[in-house]
C-alpha cells in the first residue's frame, strides 16, 4: 500500500532516526517522504524512498498573520500534500499536533475530513508547551474560528494516532480518542554495534586519547542534543560533585536558535569556572565508539517523549544512570528492565525546590556555591543518598538481561509488523 511519511524537517535527531527506521521496516511498501527541510537527502534516497521537500511544511515563523495570509498558506499546503495522495494512501505525519506549524495541522485535518487516511504519530504534545499551544490558538481559533481541540483530536474513523508510551495512550483516551484508533508504538531500538567497533577497554583508551582526558577516571557521557528540557545545569553540577572520579562528556550542541543562547551561557560558565566538561564530544569522536568506551551514560532530562537514552547505551554494554522520569521508565520496568541507579529529585541544602525546577541563574549560583565551598558537597550527598551509589559497578548479568529485553521487545521487525497492521486496519 502507498505510504506518505511527513514531518517538518529531517534535521539530525530523534524523529529523523525514527523516520529512517520506519522506511527500513516498510521495505516492501511504496514510501514517499514529504518534509519542510532535509540537510542530508541521502538518508532517505539511499533507502529507496521518494523524497519531496516543501519549505511550507517546516516550522512556521511566530508572528501575526492576516486572515488572507493564513488562507493563502493553507491552500498551498493543502494542495502540496494532496497531490501526493491516492485514495489508498496512508498519510503518516510526525508531531502534527506539536504546534510548530498550525497551518499544517489544520490542512491535514481538512484532508482527513475529505477522507484521507491520517496516522498522527505523536512524539510530543503542544499541551506540554504553553507557547506552542497559544500559537495553535492564534491561528486555528483566532483566524480560522475553529475549536483547537476539535482540530487536534477529531472524531473521525479515518484519523488514527500513534503514541510512544502508556502515559500518552491514556492521555489520548482522556481527550476523547477511542482506543481502537490509537496504536501504542514504542520506538525501535536499532543500535547495532559495527563489526569493527573495539571492545570496551580499547574504545575507552582511544576516546580518552582523542579527547585528551585521563583514562584512569570513569568516563561518563550524556548522549543528547543540549536543549532546555535536558537540564544541562544538573549535569554540570554532577560533574563537579564527581570530578575527582570521572570525566564528563555531552555529545551535541542545540540547533534551534532559541536554545543556543542558553547553551552559550552554560559553556561560558564552565569556561569561566574551570569546569572540565567535554562539550560536543559527538562531533569530535565517533559517537558509537564514545558510547561503547563510556563506563556510564547519564541522563538529567526531566521530559522525554519516548526515552531512547534509557535503552540504547545498553546495546553497547554501557549502563544508564541519572534522573528517572516515571511515566517513561515504567513501561521499560514493566518489560523487566533493571536500572541500577535512577533518582527522582535532587535536593539542595537550604532549598526546598528540586534542582531541575530552578531557573538558569539560580542553578549557576548553586554550582558556584559548591565550587567555592559555600555549599558543602558532603551535605549534598547526605540529602541525596542515591549519589553515593550513582556510579557503582553494574553486574554483567544485568547488562545482558537488559540487552535481551531490548532485542525481544524493541526490534525493527516487530515495529514494522505493528505499523503495517495498523495501516491495513485504516485502509480496510
Amino acid at each position: 500500500m502507498p505510504v506518505v511519511i511527513a514531518h517538518s524537517h529531517l534535521n539530525p535527531g530523534g524523529v529523523t532516526r525514527i523516520i529512517e527506521s520506519q522506511i527500513d521496516s516498510l521495505a516492501n511498501e511504496e514510501v514517499k517522504v514529504l518534509v519542510g527541510a532535509c540537510p542530508n537527502p541521502e538518508i532517505i534516497t539511499s533507502r529507496n524512498a521518494e523524497l519531496h521537500v516543501f519549505s511550507d511544511l517546516n516550522y512556521l515563523e511566530r508572528k501575526k498573520y492576516t486572515e488572507q495570509e493564513a488562507k493563502d498558506m493553507l491552500h498551498k499546503v493543502h494542495r502540496e500534500i494532496r497531490e501526493h495522495l491516492t485514495p489508498e494512501t496512508v498519510l503518516h505525519f510526525h508531531n502534527l499536533n506539536l504546534g510548530k506549524n498550525p497551518i499544517v495541522t489544520y490542512a491535514v485535518y481538512l484532508l482527513a475530513k475529505e477522507g484521507v487516511k491520517v496516522f498522527n504519530h505523536a512524539h510530543d504534545f503542544a499541551e506540554d508547551r504553553p507557547s506552542n499551544y497559544s500559537f495553535l490558538e492564534e491561528i486555528i481559533h483566532d483566524i480560522f474560528l475553529q475549536d483547537v481541540n476539535q482540530i487536534l483530536y477529531p472524531k473521525l474513523s479515518n484519523y488514527h494516532y500513534g503514541v510512544l508510551n502508556s502515559f500518552d495512550f491514556e492521555r489520548l483516551k482522556e481527550l476523547g480518542v477511542e482506543e481502537e484508533r490509537i496504536e501504542w508504538l514504542p520506538n525501535p531500538v536499532t543500535f547495532n554495534a559495527s563489526e569493527n567497533i573495539p571492545d570496551k577497554a580499547v574504545a575507552k583508551q582511544e576516546i580518552c586519547a582523542q579527547l585528551q582526558i585521563n583514562r584512569e577516571k570513569l568516563l561518563v557521557s550524556y548522549p543528547v542534543r543540549v536543549i532546555q528540557r535536558k537540564n544541562i545545569g544538573e549535569f554540570i553540577l554532577l560533574s563537579i560533585l564527581f570530578r575527582h572520579r570521572a570525566n564528563f562528556t555531552v555529545t551535541q550542541p542545540p540547533q534551534n536558535p532559541v536554545e543556543i543562547e542558553m547553551y552559550k551561557q552554560w559553556t561560558n560558565f564552565c569556561e569561566q569556572n574551570d569546569v572540565d566538561i567535554v562539550f560536543e564530544a559527538g562531533t569530535k569522536v565517533n559517537f558509537e565508539k564514545l558510547l561503547r568506551g563510556s563506563d556510564f551514560c547519564i541522563t538529567t532530562s526531566y521530559k522525554e517523549g519516548f526515552g531512547m537514552v534509557y535503552l540504547e547505551p545498553w546495546l553497547l554494554d554501557t549502563p544508564v544512570v541519572g534522573r528517572d522520569i516515571d511515566f517513561i521508565t515504567r513501561d521499560f520496568k514493566n518489560d523487566g528492565f533493571i536500572f541500577p541507579t535512577l533518582y527522582y529529585k535532587l535536593h539542595i541544602p537550604g532549598i526546598k525546590t528540586d534542582f531541575k525546577d530552578l531557573n538558569l541563574k539560580m542553578q549557576m549560583e548553586i554550582i558556584q556555591g559548591v565550587l567555592s565551598g559555600k555549599i558543602e558537597k558532603q551535605k549534598l550527598f547526605e540529602q541525596n543518598p542515591i549519589l553515593n551509589t550513582l556510579f557503582s559497578d553494574v553486574k554483567s548479568h544485568i547488562i545482558d538481561k537488559n540487552k535481551t529485553i531490548i532485542k525481544n521487545n524493541y526490534s525493527l521487525k516487530g515495529y514494522g509488523i505493528k505499523l503495517q497492521e495498523r495501516y491495513k486496519k485504516m485502509v480496510g
